[in-house]
């Protein structure tokens, strides 16, 4: 009887547990084989993360009452074809996202590792999904022209505070501050704001149209250097949902005061996701043009066609290119948290083929859990 009643209040007490608390297991495996040619050289391989990075996390909510709720999220990408870490995981236990909030009808605040509102930009409104195909993507790889910052920090940062507005007639505002806690040359932290982001975003939705901007200042400083710079980063994006097609026009600038460790350059889009024959078709064509340095331009083009085989697999194919100027050494990848782009090199662009034109090939299969 003891050990009946002993059971019972057990159930009631997980059962309890459940309800004040939702915790969800999440993730998703991709895997492609690519074929990649650059300056004529022809490689293939299998790699991970095509139409989104492979990554399992874990999530929870937990009600208060009077429509507020505790949230936390941890997030880990890693590579599917060898098992391995990410580039830029840093041996970190959750290389995406590390961070807990509240909200409520005042809106929500949150702390820890999370994605800046100048990156949901991209994230939000590239019509190839930021992925491999989007035209973007030679751009985000980390470098002087890097449109996520010379060391990639601003697809995500460490010890960031966000608090995002309640959306009101249809415009919804973020507020994000990330601490750069920069140590010098001689290893202690800095008290000064070296390293610090500071970045404000609005976004606004009626009907089909959408459109975001963002304002981002960053005091740069390599970690273990003295020296510092400023940059300021502008993104704006627009689309409209005519139903038949989903068009979107994407620009991004960046000033900086240092050109001798910097650059200038300006980065456009366009593009459009369409449904197609169960599916959805997207292509988009970007220009980055470097202010600081002669002939170091490139253009490129992606399209990619992706199918459900079911809720949460689906299929997908495409190419992409990117043809470099005479100084430009852009290299195909397929986006933050997957495998690296095939040419790797010694430079900054991350590639040994300066000025050669890079094409390649892919099909792979993608499942969400």
């Amino acid at each position: 009887m003891k050990k009946t009643l002993l059971a019972a209040a057990a159930l009631m007490a997980i059962s309890s547990v459940s309800q004040a608390a939702q915790v969800e297991v999440f993730g998703a495996v991709d895997e492609f084989v690519a074929v990649n040619s650059t300056g004529g050289k022809w490689k293939s391989a299998l790699m991970s993360g095509g139409a989104g990075a492979s990554h399992v996390g874990i999530k929870g909510v937990e009600d208060l009452g009077n429509g507020v709720q505790v949230f936390f999220n941890l997030d880990q990408a890693f590579l599917t074809d060898d098992g391995s870490k990410t580039f830029g995981n840093d041996g970190r236990a959750f290389s995406r996202e590390a961070n807990l909030g509240i909200r409520g009808k005042y809106g929500s605040l949150s702390f820890g590792r999370q994605y800046t509102p100048h990156f949901l930009v991209f994230a939000m409104y590239d019509p190839t999904e930021l992925s491999l195909g989007s035209s973007d993507s030679p751009y985000f790889f980390p470098g002087r022209t890097s449109v996520t910052s010379q060391d990639g920090n601003l697809v995500r940062s460490d010890n960031s505070f966000m608090y995002v507005l309640p959306t009101s007639f249809g415009m919804t505002n973020f507020f994000y501050v990330s601490l750069g806690e920069h140590k010098n040359a001689a290893g202690s932290q800095n008290s000064n704001s070296k390293g610090n982001i500071y970045n404000y975003a609005a976004k606004f939705d009626y009907g089909k149209f959408s459109a975001m901007g963002s304002y981002l200042f960053r005091k740069f400083s390599p970690d273990g250097q003295d020296a510092s710079w400023n940059n300021q980063y502008v993104n704006l994006a627009v689309s409209y949902d005519f139903g038949v097609t989903k068009p979107v026009v994407q620009f991004t600038k960046k000033f900086t005061n240092d050109e001798t460790n910097s650059a200038n350059f300006w980065m456009a889009q366009i593009g459009t996701s369409t449904p197609l024959f169960g599916g959805k078709w997207m292509i988009s064509g970007s220009y980055m043009k470097d202010q600081t340095r002669s002939d170091a331009d490139a253009w490129s083009l992606g399209t990619k066609y992706a199918y459900p085989l079911s809720k949460r697999t689906r299929i997908y194919g495409g190419v992409e290119a990117v043809f470099n100027d005479t100084n430009a050494g852009y290299a195909i990848e397929a986006g933050p948290d997957s495998s690296l782009h095939f040419n790797l090199g010694g430079n900054e662009y991350g590639t040994d083929y300066i000025g050669e034109n890079a094409v390649q090939f892919f099909v792979g299969m993608s499942h969400q859990f």
